[in-house]
């Protein structure tokens, strides 16, 4: 691993991502997976997760020491409340078959993993504030270990999760299997047996499989980090190009160039990833941490999550005006579950994610 220090613009690139991360990706993944019906994540449109998020990038701006602790410990809380979830999810994925078989397993998976990933970061956010070495790692790694569990942990693990997911959808309304009318919206029953693609399949195990090869590999050596980025590059470019495919099926052009901008960006992104990882076990020159930030890092987060996150969006609010006009809309643009399914009464939520149902109060 490199011991390159991060220069003065580099580190406020590292500020910036974790403040987008924190008050837009965040909020906004956890309502797509609120309307997905995946994950049980408490009051999922509550302002207190952007301002938790927030609270994480303002604890970056201060000195390391007591107060900046103290400022980051609302996004620890956040995150500690999202790896219950994401627990609760995942043992209902793992422990309940779901009918569709494993193409719906390996998308409720993925996103049941996403939100448990910023456990990690807000473990290395107050390691890194308070001065700790964790896990032997200290300085610039833990800091950039938090935006990189924004992105490429909570935020690829959720696309490729939705991605997946948004292509059962669709398999379902173009099977059309039935229908059933709650006030003015018409909700498709899925079909039995309907899965995702192999391409959307791949994506989200290659995904989750290459985030935790990662991980891993920090803790083993950088040869098996690169085997985690590998898997992770192969899994991100199945992940984006299914979800590009889906999305210019339909009707949707602005879904679909979002969809196409992120396939783009995963591209140039993870070739830049997988230079650093071979740098780092070759003597192959490489770039140096400050370049990855102001490159790889900002293509990640800027075209390959939050262009996603954003054409998954688009997709599903196409669908819920096709509904809530009485269209049936366009089987490719069907979103990942939202706009789809009726809400439950407020203050409860019974949700199907692939492995049965959770149910939670609000």
């Amino acid at each position: 691993m490199s011991g390159d220090a991060l220069s003065p613009a580099a580190l406020a690139g590292v500020q910036a991502a974790v403040g987008l991360g924190g008050t837009v990706v965040l909020p906004l993944g956890l309502r797509l997976l609120d309307d997905a019906r995946l994950v049980p994540v408490p009051r999922p449109r509550s302002p207190l997760w952007p301002v938790a998020g927030g609270l994480a990038a303002v604890a970056l701006l201060l000195p390391r020491g007591a107060p900046a602790v103290a400022v980051a410990l609302p996004f620890v809380v956040a995150s500690a409340l999202l790896l219950v979830a994401s627990v609760r999810a995942l043992a209902a994925t793992l422990l309940r078959r779901p009918t569709a078989g494993t193409g719906a397993t390996s998308a409720s998976v993925a996103a049941a993993v996403a939100p448990g990933t910023l456990a990690v970061g807000a473990l290395a956010l107050v390691g890194d504030r308070a001065g700790w070495s964790v896990l032997g790692f200290e300085g610039d790694i833990l800091l950039l270990t938090v935006p990189h569990m924004l992105f490429a942990g909570f935020g690829a693990c959720l696309v490729a999760g939705l991605a997946a997911v948004a292509e059962r959808a669709a398999a379902s309304r173009a099977a059309s299997v039935g229908t059933a009318s709650v006030g003015t919206a018409s909700v498709s029953t899925p079909a039995p047996g309907t899965a995702p693609s192999r391409l959307a399949r791949a994506g989200a195990a290659g995904v989750v499989g290459g985030v935790l090869a990662v991980l891993g590999g920090y803790l083993v050596s950088d040869e098996a980090e690169l085997v985690g980025t590998v898997v992770l590059t192969a899994g991100l470019w199945c992940a984006t190009a299914a979800a590009w495919r889906a999305a210019r099926g339909g009707t949707d052009r602005t879904g679909a160039g979002w969809a196409a901008l992120a396939g783009v960006g995963a591209v140039a992104a993870m070739v830049l990833a997988l230079w650093w990882a071979v740098g780092q076990v070759t003597d192959v020159p490489h770039p140096d941490l400050s370049w990855m930030v102001a490159t790889h890092g900002a293509l990640n987060a800027l075209t390959v999550v939050l262009a996603s996150l954003v054409g998954l969006r688009v997709r599903a609010m196409t669908t819920a005006r096709a509904a809530q006009t009485g269209g049936a809309g366009s089987p490719g643009a069907a979103p990942a579950g939202a706009g789809a399914r009726p809400r439950a009464p407020h203050g409860r939520g019974t949700a199907e994610g692939g492995a049965g149902t959770w149910t939670t109060q609000g």
